[in-house]
């Protein structure tokens, strides 16, 4: 697993269980484990790559700022086929890009990849946030 630098404080289980109530949803446990260990920061990575492009990576969101970001993204600026609430973004990139969970019942947990510019293209996606972490590329 790559280092993180920037962390947020950490957070206990209950601040997590907490969060998915607001959402009223059960976050994946692989989601569970990574904000136990990191309440977000910058990992010390070249990227992240899906199975035909390695994307540029910044930094997770704490578990404050997805809080915070539920309110940040209307119908407008997500992808076409998205409204606001059905992702929960929980990392971006050095310039306009987004990395959100899906949390539609048809594709919940997988994530996806988008820049927003005129309008938000999808450029990658990931069958789940394991798969996501699992794909880093370090330094």
């Amino acid at each position: 697993m790559f280092r993180v630098l920037d962390a947020d404080s950490p957070i206990s289980k209950e601040d997590f269980l907490q969060f998915e109530e607001i959402l009223g949803k059960k976050l994946p446990k692989t989601m569970l484990g990574f904000y136990l260990q990191h309440n977000g920061g910058q990992p010390q990575v070249r990227g992240v790559h899906d199975d035909r492009h390695l994307f540029p990576f910044n930094s997770f969101n704490s578990l404050e700022e997805m809080k915070k970001s539920l309110t940040w993204f209307d119908d407008e600026v997500v992808p076409e086929g998205f409204k606001g609430a059905d992702l929960l973004h929980f990392a971006y990139d050095p310039g306009s890009g987004n990395y959100a969970l899906s949390l539609r019942e048809e594709d919940y947990g997988k994530v996806y990849f988008y820049v927003l510019e005129e309008k938000a293209e999808l450029y990658g996606q990931w069958p789940s946030f394991e798969d996501f972490l699992n794909s880093f590329v370090e330094e």
